[in-house]
């Protein structure tokens, strides 16, 4: 690919609206998954489907193509970019992984088949299949590519496609505009047409394609720039929170569709509007959203962990607690602890891991056009 020069326009940097958007999409995955740890029970469902977690893969699948066409908008655009894009975005997604996947396979050696769970709900003791504990799925977890030691890397997987997609993409939104409705039409079309190829890849990659579209510069101002971002982030969340109460097929192209568009308004919102979200500024959610992708890699070991850790209390004492004051405790002691779990591995793999990314590309001969490195992920 020849080298294109572009100028980044004003406030292509991060928009801290936007991390603290991923923060509280990776908590509602987590909170979700926490009320559905014990059943099956209609009320816990019903509160589990109010959050919506498929609804906040949207919004991390959105901000993932607005972010990384950002970060391709810098100095030229050519083959040694796009090299230095790969290198940095394997050494920000895998680090993490690797660090979840040792405390997935701890857990799985120590705990989960010695201990049976308590009227554990269908969401745990449906995972970690006992037919797959082998070599080949334990690598292939490792690698990304399947799910057996970490349950929610299918979207992981997913990401690492598109982010294998996402420089013609954004070369497209970037610089050949004209031909970007086209891969926005193959996009729409592959949604609809086969969203169930191995982890509906195809479902979601619109998603990316939409928010590599709201990164054409001026695009997202000129369409929001005006327009109330309290009431559209309002809106957007709510829209959010009711397309699980729709009859509506789980994996279907039409939730997607309806979750994409409330996605979009709501970054839409976040990043053209004069009006600024101030909750959204606020260092609680901000922390989140710098700690939200290894919460969202981390919860689902840690909550399981926490039900093994209750069910033997529960028969050391004799007692049977209601499910409801289980998923109540459950859902606070995963959130404390997976927060803790969280930051450290925010601060020791993956910082540590975007740094030997560059130290890498610098021992290479910095590429011509790598600008300033991604130091976080859309997905948690």
């Amino acid at each position: 690919m020849a080298g294109v020069q572009f100028q980044a326009p004003q406030g292509s940097g991060q928009i801290t609206e936007l991390q603290s958007l991923r923060g509280i999409a990776a908590a509602t995955v987590m909170i979700g998954h926490c009320l559905i740890s014990y059943g099956p029970s209609a009320l816990l469902i019903g509160l589990s489907e109010l959050l919506n977690g498929r609804a906040a893969v949207a919004v991390f699948f959105v901000l993932s193509g607005y972010v990384l066409t950002c970060s391709l908008q810098r100095g030229r655009f050519d083959r040694e970019a796009v090299l230095g894009f790969y290198v940095r975005r394997g050494f920000r997604l895998y680090p993490a992984i690797w660090a979840a996947s040792a405390f997935g396979l701890a857990y799985l050696f120590a705990l989960h088949w010695q201990i049976p769970p308590d009227r554990a709900g269908p969401l745990i003791q449906q995972s970690f299949r006992a037919d797959r504990f082998d070599t080949l799925h334990i690598v292939t977890s490792i690698a990304g590519m399947t799910t057996f030691v970490i349950p929610q890397l299918w979207t992981i997987f997913i990401e690492i496609v598109a982010s294998l997609a996402m420089p013609g993409i954004a070369f497209v939104a970037l610089y050949r505009r004209q031909w970007f409705p086209c891969v926005l039409g193959v996009a729409l079309l592959a949604s609809l047409t086969i969203p169930n190829t191995y982890y509906h890849v195809t479902l979601y990659l619109i998603d990316f394609v939409v928010g590599a579209g709201l990164a054409i510069p001026g695009l997202a101002m000129r369409l929001f720039q005006n327009a109330p971002a309290r009431l559209l982030v309002s809106l957007g969340l709510v829209m959010l929170a009711c397309t699980r109460f729709l009859p509506l097929e789980y994996w279907g192209a039409a939730a997607n569709l309806l979750e994409l568009a409330a996605a979009t308004l709501i970054i839409g919102a976040l990043i053209g509007a004069n009006e600024k979200v101030y909750l959204f500024r606020s260092r609680v959610l901000r922390f989140l959203g710098d700690i939200s992708y290894s919460l969202y890699l981390l919860h689902f070991v840690v909550l399981c962990t926490v039900v093994k850790l209750f069910t033997l209390l529960q028969w050391a004492s004799g007692t049977s607690v209601s499910i409801y004051v289980l998923a109540i405790l459950a859902t606070c002691l995963t959130s404390t602890i997976t927060i803790m779990l969280a930051w450290l591995s925010y601060v020791y793999v993956e910082e540590p891991g975007i740094k030997l990314g560059k130290r890498l590309l610098r021992f290479l001969g910095r590429p011509r056009g790598l600008g300033p490195g991604m130091t976080g992920t859309a997905v948690p």
